[in-house]
């Protein structure tokens, strides 16, 4: 088992590596926030306005975030500093929660939502999708407000389940 500090460092360098290369951590920046659904061949998800995937933990509970820390570097709270708004999406499912740091995260559906780092260069990556960190898994946000799984498509696979292999569907 790693020292608490070696997982720290670490996380927090995954965060400041994939800050750096190619990109900005989206982020509203604490202003106005605008979500929006993006589609692919698995469904839609949200993002935010600039088309940048939104996440669920699913170790939060309704209206409680439990990622801070270094948990918050690797996964960035969506923020904002007023009513987020959304097209395309049911706009009474936003909501807001009051973070332990005293900033105000979007929710959708009771879910707080969270970039992830590593899609921090290019709108549309999805490299979080059903990634284990943290004590939990993260999943892109459906519209129904659900995980939206992947489905396997290997002709080897004589079920309908789904992968739990991680990072992402591109």
């Amino acid at each position: 088992m790693r020292p608490l500090h070696v997982v720290v460092v670490g996380a927090l360098g995954l965060a400041f590596v994939a800050a750096g290369c190619g990109g900005a951590m989206p982020s509203s920046n604490g202003g106005p926030a605008a979500l929006k659904l993006s589609k692919t061949q698995f469904g839609s998800y949200l993002v935010d306005s600039q088309g940048h995937t939104l996440y669920l933990f699913q170790k939060d509970e309704e209206g409680e975030s439990y990622c801070t820390g270094a948990c918050a570097a690797v996964w960035p709270p969506l923020e904002t500093s007023s009513k987020p708004s959304g097209t395309g999406i049911d706009t009474a499912a936003l909501g807001t929660i009051k973070r332990d740091d005293g900033e105000t995260q979007v929710t959708y559906r009771g879910h707080p939502l969270y970039y992830y780092a590593a899609d921090a260069s290019k709108p549309g990556r999805t490299k979080g999708e059903e990634l284990e960190q943290f004590g939990s898994e993260w999943y892109v946000v459906g519209a129904n407000g659900k995980p939206v799984e992947r489905e396997m498509t290997s002709q080897g696979n004589s079920g309908s389940g789904t992968s739990n292999g991680g990072g992402g569907w591109g």
